[in-house]
């Protein structure tokens, strides 16, 4: 086994490195720009009362108005901001007001949320630039909405997640009781925003994870790490952006409600930490303990984010991935026959049978002709050895389709069945680890356009007789943004932003890392997440057991790790694929591994 010191090593350097890691970072990015802005967050931080920041402008310029737009109480908000009654009928333009809220953590994002009456002329950008000021951004209002930008009705509550942020422990250590969320207004600067707050410039740098002087940018958001309530000066210097001239239009405040928080099934405690100091960590310390001499995995992207010095086309590479075997069209009649109508004994699942055509085997999945529709659209479009095949479909009253049937059935099933388990050995469940990552990096890298799988588990993780993983559930899979290629100059070099960066869908695609994380953990220890897998940091586990200086670490070790490997496994790899996970789930999305740095250290294992 691998010695405690080793363990204790390894385990002190990845805490004390990854508390050096900014939590939020900020987005340069503008209001209007594609994509998402958020601030991550664990699935079990509590909920904060925490503040934002709103100028007064045309159509908001009373206290009234504001407490309207935020569903807050008039008096309040007057004290809250030092103002009198005589201020409540009409405030300076450009004054900026606290407003109080509710912060919470929805799907690993922080948000506060309200709903917004709209008008004839309301779009999602002019919504989240002009109304609510860049405190959301206008991809996030779609996402969140059932109307597309420039189909709004009149009318329509459009649900307004507002970026919040709660501190975490190492926050309220250092005695931060906020994070105020600042929109950023042309003429702002750090030195200008710190003394409004009484805090120091430095704070502000560390929280957004801001180099020292930083240039911003209008229409961004600001933390700002308080110890007390804020108290804004009366009236502010900041100036509105010369092209923020909100729409003079009507809008029936008394319909401005405070939106409920949906419930969300929550289940896991996430990490924190860089992921770049996690994965060094996984690789140096692979290197370390063992020495390998298999060749690392080499994988050429195709797409065209990824493959600027390719001679081959996009229109060429999309060409070539239609180039498939046609679909079968069965007939209901067909599929009835061959899952004996649809009978129990068949079922793999709420939604899914085996069926047997032509001696052989298939898997019969009912499902929404929208989603039958996705996922034809995705599947003919790619092609891969660790993603299901698609092989036919049926139309009828209620859509089939038809793929490949995989003979040990979904992974949870393989670490929860007892008789399967047991055949689950170290060496097949690194493979599968390994055949689901190439997978999803297949998805992120390799097609055009890549894609987001959006619903990454083990239950939609194939295994098949040979013990190989595909990758199936593509109801929810949906297209990423395609990244506008800019450069950004520093003083002494350019650096070119990725796919990555927040505004090109980096939610959506760190949010399947952090299920490919959750699923490493799975085939660790065997356990189904949703019973309450890794309750505490798995990487603090190891180390208060190796901390003690006794064999606990490698007891709790052995605790963690599926008991149906019987102790045979590497105990220098188990640590690794546990810190690997650690990485893939942590709390700050932008610190999470990409695919490629994920099948780099696991190229170590295999």
């Amino acid at each position: 086994m691998v010695s405690l010191l080793r363990i204790h090593l390894v385990i002190s350097l990845y805490f004390h490195l990854q508390l050096v890691s900014s939590q939020h970072p900020y987005d340069e990015n503008e209001c209007s720009n594609m994509g998402t802005s958020s601030y991550s967050c664990s699935i079990t931080r509590a909920p904060c009362q925490t503040f934002i920041v709103y100028r007064a402008q045309q159509n908001y310029q009373t206290v009234s108005s504001i407490s309207s737009l935020f569903n807050q109480d008039q008096t309040q908000l007057l004290s809250l901001n030092n103002l009198s009654e005589s201020n409540s009928t009409r405030v300076s333009l450009n004054q900026e007001i606290l407003i109080p809220v509710n912060c919470s953590c929805y799907q690993k994002f922080f948000f506060t949320i309200f709903s917004y009456n709209t008008s004839a002329s309301d779009t999602y950008t002019s919504l989240a630039c002009e109304t609510f000021q860049a405190l959301t951004k206008p991809q996030t209002l779609s996402e969140q909405n059932q109307y597309q930008e420039g189909k709004i009705p009149a009318g329509y509550n459009v649900s307004i997640p507002i970026k919040c942020a709660c501190p975490d422990k190492f926050d309220r250590r250092n005695g931060v009781q906020h994070l105020v969320t600042y929109p950023v207004v042309e003429g702002d600067e750090v030195d200008r925003i710190a003394p409004m707050f009484n805090v120091s410039e430095e704070m502000i740098w560390e929280a957004n994870g801001l180099e020292p002087n930083p240039t911003i940018f209008p229409l961004t958001t600001l933390l700002i790490p308080i110890h007390g309530i804020p108290v804004l000066p009366l009236m502010s210097s900041s100036p509105l952006p010369s092209n923020i001239s909100p729409n003079p239009v009507s809008i029936d405040l008394t319909k401005v409600t405070s939106a409920t928080s949906s419930n969300r099934s929550l289940y896991i405690v996430l990490g924190t930490g860089g992921f770049t100091v996690s994965v060094i960590l996984v690789i140096a310390f692979a290197a370390i303990l063992r020495s390998r001499k298999k060749q690392e995995l080499k994988m050429q992207p195709s797409s065209a984010r990824s493959s600027q010095n390719s001679n081959l086309s996009p229109d060429f590479l999309e060409g070539i991935s239609k180039l498939r075997d046609p679909l079968f069209l069965y007939s209901l009649e067909e599929l009835k026959f061959a899952t004996k109508d649809f009978h129990e004994d068949n079922k793999i699942n709420s939604s899914t049978h085996q069926g047997r055509i032509n001696a052989v085997d298939l898997a019969v999945q009912k499902m929404s002709l929208a989603e039958a529709n996705r996922v034809i659209d995705i599947l003919t479009k790619i092609n891969h050895r660790n993603i299901v095949k698609l092989h036919g479909f049926c139309h009828s009253f209620q859509p089939c389709l038809v793929f490949e049937y995989a003979g040990q059935g979904c992974l949870m099933d393989c670490l929860l069945k007892p008789a399967i388990s047991s055949e689950l050995t170290w060496e097949r469940r690194i493979s599968i680890a390994f055949d689901v990552a190439v997978g999803l990096h297949y998805l992120h890298c390799c097609t055009y356009p890549s894609y987001a799988h959006g619903n990454l588990k083990s239950r939609n993780v194939l295994i098949t007789r040979d013990w190989r993983a595909k990758l199936t559930g593509f109801e929810l899979t949906k297209p990423l943004p395609v990244a506008r290629e800019y450069e950004k100059e520093d003083d002494k070099s350019s650096k070119q932003k990725t796919p990555e960066c927040p505004c090109y869908g980096l939610a959506s695609s760190k949010i399947d890392i952090f299920d490919l994380g959750v699923i490493f953990l799975e085939i660790i220890t065997g356990k189904d997440a949703l019973d309450g897998l890794v309750l505490q940091n798995p990487v603090s586990i190891l180390m208060e057991g190796s901390s003690k200086g006794s064999p606990r670490g490698n007891e709790m070790l052995n605790d963690l790790v599926d008991p149906n490997l019987g102790g045979d496994y590497p105990a220098e790899d188990a640590l690794c694929v546990v810190i690997l996970a650690q990485a893939c789930i942590q709390e700050n999305l932008f610190q999470r591994p990409t695919m490629n740095d994920v099948l780099k250290a696991l190229s170590k294992m295999i």
